[in-house]
């Protein structure tokens, strides 16, 4: 799950950022995967949990799931159960009425354009090229987006491929990474495990002390130590 907190006057143009609201937490499923009735309920609670937790307006929250195939059986889920009323706002974003809540299902496969650059790359597996192609859209996204944050998840899902970017391109690994306003340190099994700033700026971007941790591939203990001492 990735958490992204919008900063007051930042405009997110991507059309799943529509319903972006203070905090939005993104569940993103994996190609062979989809998203079940008790993802959106374990999800759910996580949101009212991180409301209580770190003092946010549960109002101020969003949820989007997002997954190759249409939630055929969680979209009758919510409309049966719930009452919810789910609208197709436009290709494979599909907004979900009734909720304090924000909710939305994204069927990633309908997806075009940018949209579906910027989703694709919050999965494994990506090959050189396609990375090469979120880092350069990374170049013209807003001062004050959460940049850092969603490229640590990238790179950190896509190793093989960001050093096959690597070999294609005449910069080192500290360039590049510099470029994209990350620090410039990495070790053949992961980051380097001396990241206190990486993991205060992590924080600061909305992700939690567990995400860090299999973000940075640090002991949860050590990412604690980390913010008890900044």
């Amino acid at each position: 799950m990735l958490i992204i907190k919008k900063k007051p006057g930042v405009t997110i143009e991507q059309p799943i950022g529509a319903i972006f609201r203070t905090v939005n937490l993104i569940e993103y499923k994996s190609p062979k995967d989809h998203v079940s009735i008790a993802d959106f309920h374990q999800v759910g609670a996580y949101a009212r949990l991180y409301s209580v937790l770190n003092g946010v307006d549960i109002r101020d929250m969003t949820i989007s799931f997002v997954a190759e195939a249409y939630p055929r059986e969680l979209v009758h889920y919510l409309q049966e159960a719930y009452r919810y009323e789910v609208v197709e706002e436009r290709a494979g974003i599909y907004r979900v009425r009734g909720d304090i809540v924000g909710i939305q299902l994204v069927e990633s496969k309908r997806l075009d354009g940018e949209a579906g650059v910027w989703l694709q790359g919050l999965r494994s597996g990506l090959n050189g090229e396609g990375l090469r192609a979120i880092l350069e859209r990374g170049k013209g996204m807003p001062k004050g987006a959460p940049l850092s944050a969603y490229m640590y998840v990238v790179l950190q899902a896509n190793s093989p491929g960001f050093k096959e970017v690597l070999r294609m391109s005449e910069a080192s690994f500290e360039e590049v990474l510099e470029e994209f306003g990350l620090t410039a340190k990495w070790e053949a099994k992961g980051w380097d495990e001396a990241h206190g700033e990486d993991v205060r700026k992590l924080q600061k971007y909305g992700m939690d002390p567990l995400q860090i941790a299999k973000a940075l591939e640090l002991p949860l203990g050590t990412v604690f130590q980390y913010l008890s001492t900044e």
